[in-house]
């Protein structure tokens, strides 16, 4: 009994390194191509950032209907200073290191949408 129960262990031990020999699908987007959809993003969340007056109180009317009048203001100005702070960072620092690491801009941090107009 002790021999099939350590067996079955060994088994569904190893059937995790599986994956791990499989041949890379994806293919990872030219450096060059990267940088300029980054600095894309982060231009053009710069130039629509002033939309946040109007999407943060649609937003905040949906999400709170009775409070919004409390919380528009608050919400607002944080996220116009994620939005923009993201989009300078997207625009200035990220395309410095976007080949080595990981190009997310920073709103997702702040479970913001990458764009104003986006809901997620």
């Amino acid at each position: 009994m002790e021999k099939k129960v350590i067996s079955i262990l060994i088994g569904l031990l190893f059937l995790g390194t599986c994956p791990l020999f499989a041949a890379e699908t994806v293919k990872k987007e030219n450096a060059f191509k990267q940088i300029v959809s980054v600095e894309k993003r982060g231009l053009v969340n710069l130039l629509t950032s002033p939309a946040e007056i109007v999407y943060a109180l649609k937003w905040e009317k949906k999400d709170h209907p009775k409070a919004w009048p409390v919380t528009y203001l608050p919400r607002f100005i944080t996220n116009a200073v994620v939005r923009v702070s993201s989009s300078l960072n997207d625009f200035i620092l990220l395309p410095w290191y976007v080949t080595w690491g990981d190009p997310t801009p920073l709103t997702r941090h702040f479970e913001l949408p990458d764009y104003v107009w986006e809901k997620e």
